[in-house]
């Protein structure tokens, strides 16, 4: 009898618990939600992930849009049970794998220059054409996108514009526009959107410039804004292309694609967090939520787990060149022999991720593998360096497990991330035109035997989970407020002033005509003084003489 009586309370309360979580969710309008994640590659689209999982514990329903070459991701069990995915077909001309693949053999490369590295962006400029091209020709797909409330994009593929402007002509619907960035603070967006962007203290991205800056840094770093305004009108005049074709640029929100960018875009959340990041200022509408991949550590595999373990009191180091480079056995086997020899040398353990097996043997303290579980590992007590190319979403796991840092640029923002490192003192980086086995030896042992480093990130680690919502829930608050609210009330004023107002050209010159005007009327009062005076004067004498 007791049990019954027990097994009815307890269902009571289960039915009572399930009854107020329904009134929650009913409180929330689901929203049909769409992300794109740059093609379904990288980081770019693990970055987006977390940011999902949020927004479907708010009800809301969340759908990927990656490219053909990319749909295992709708096959891997951990998306596919949780996401909803929209595949579209590539230009059969054109393969993005391969661009990437260039990229690669690009950042291996030792005559790499940057007039190398634009060019590789020109043909990447052909990318974003042809896939938003099969994007918008796929008219189901897009009948389908017509019910969307919000979508969520990589910046690096501004095809999302063009989602929201087919849709405009097409529904009545008006998706809000989201944007993101998986890479370090990129200058260019906050320029188009209105936020201040001061060249004396705000490092342009891949300059690897501190905010303490000579005047040389200065000037390049000024000249650098220009050049990148410069490229992105290139890329818009190129992407214009795919708008005329499918008579969208009247639905734009302007006549040039900065205005584009700068009307249709609600929201834009930057990969960074002033724990690590150079102070300056932000307009409302640009949301930092660096970290997005990082959040405590999971129970590593059996396996791994015991290779952990086995390390003892020198522990382990973790050396991954990210998803982009990670096929360098191939490309440069050279340079693994370098890192191979280095590695072979210190006492701790080494986790390596390789994509291919090497043709050379590894060293008995070196495990490699395909893929790495990069932030469980991190999370490990046994992880005593972090090694890697300088990606955002690493740089972010290590902060956030408080593990020292040794960084090797390739391109991009890598550079950032390393002067950043090395700027709070958390790690130390490789110059790659100077590498060898002794080289990087003697950064590993350094950053490995001094203690400061070590007590640096656990430091900077503290202030960086000393937030009130991790980033991924911060991410995802902000896109359901602007999803609700919209996000006109937050856009700056700045882009509706001309050159001359917003640098108060106008203002200085009228203070500068007054103060001229005073100057001259107390120039001619003070001259008409002294003549009255030498007049009174002279007929002082003259009176005196008669």
């Amino acid at each position: 009898m007791a049990e019954s009586l027990l097994t009815r309370v307890f269902k009571v309360c289960v039915c009572f618990t399930l009854i107020l979580l329904c009134l929650e969710r009913s409180g929330t309008d689901a929203a049909n939600i769409l992300m794109i994640g740059n093609f379904g590659k990288g980081s770019h689209f693990l970055s987006l992930v977390p940011v999902g999982r949020s927004l479907l514990k708010q009800g809301h329903n969340v759908t990927f849009l990656i490219s053909e070459e990319y749909s295992f991701r709708a096959k891997d069990a951990k998306y596919s049970e949780i996401f909803k995915f929209e595949i579209f077909r590539n230009d059969p001309d054109y393969s993005v794998k391969a661009f990437f693949q260039k990229l690669e053999e690009l950042g291996f490369s030792e005559s790499g220059s940057l007039l190398q590295f634009y060019k590789l962006f020109s043909t990447f400029s052909q990318a974003i054409v042809k896939t938003c091209d099969s994007v918008l020709e796929d008219e189901a797909m897009m009948k389908r996108f017509e019910t969307l409330d919000a979508i969520v994009a990589d910046i690096a593929w501004p095809c999302s514009l063009a989602i929201k402007g087919y849709l405009r002509s097409h529904s009545r619907d008006d998706p809000r526009l989201i944007l993101t960035a998986p890479t370090t603070v990129n200058n260019a967006p906050f320029d188009t959107l209105g936020s201040p962007y001061n060249p004396a203290y705000q490092p342009f991205t891949m300059t690897g410039f501190t905010s303490s800056m000579s005047f040389i840094q200065r000037v390049i770093n000024t000249l650098s804004l220009f050049s990148m305004r410069v490229f992105v009108s290139l890329m818009g005049s190129e992407f214009q292309s795919v708008l005329d074709k499918h008579n969208l640029s009247s639905h734009m929100g302007g006549s040039d694609p900065m205005a584009s960018w700068r009307n249709m875009t609600d929201l834009f959340l930057i990969s960074c967090d002033f724990a690590m990041e150079f102070p300056f200022p932000l307009t409302p509408n640009i949301i930092p939520v660096g970290g997005l991949t990082a959040g405590p550590a999971k129970d590593l595999s059996k396996d791994l787990n015991d290779f952990m373990e086995s390390s003892g009191e020198h522990g382990v180091v973790v050396f991954t060149l990210g998803s982009y480079f990670a096929s360098y056995t191939s490309v440069r086997p050279d340079v693994l022999k370098t890192f191979l020899d280095a590695l072979a040398r210190i006492p701790q353990k080494v986790i390596i991720q390789l994509k291919d097996t090497p043709s050379i043997p590894l060293p008995p303290n070196v495990k490699a593998m395909p893929w790495l579980p990069q932030n469980d590992l991190l999370g490990h007590p046994k992880t005593r360096l972090f090694m890697y190319h300088g990606g955002n979403n690493g740089f972010h796991e290590a902060l956030y497990h408080g593990v020292p840092v040794i960084v090797i640029p390739f391109f991009g923002d890598h550079v950032d991330i390393m002067v950043r490192v090395t700027s709070r003192g958390m790690g130390l980086g490789i110059d790659r035109a100077h590498l060898s086995v002794d080289y990087v030896y003697r950064q590993m042992n350094e950053v490995l035997t001094n203690q400061t480093y070590r007590d640096r990130a656990k430091q900077l680690s503290a202030i960086f989970k000393d937030r009130p919502m991790a980033p991924a829930d911060r991410a995802a608050f902000w896109i359901n407020h602007v999803i609700k609210h919209g996000g006109d009330y937050m856009r700056s004023p700045v882009n509706d002033f001309s050159f001359v107002q917003y640098h108060l050209l106008d203002v200085f010159s009228f203070l500068l005509g007054i103060v001229c005007l005073t100057m001259y009327l107390s120039y001619k009062f003070l001259r008409l003084f002294i003549r009255c005076c030498v007049y009174v004067l002279n007929s002082l004498i003259k009176v005196k003489q008669d």
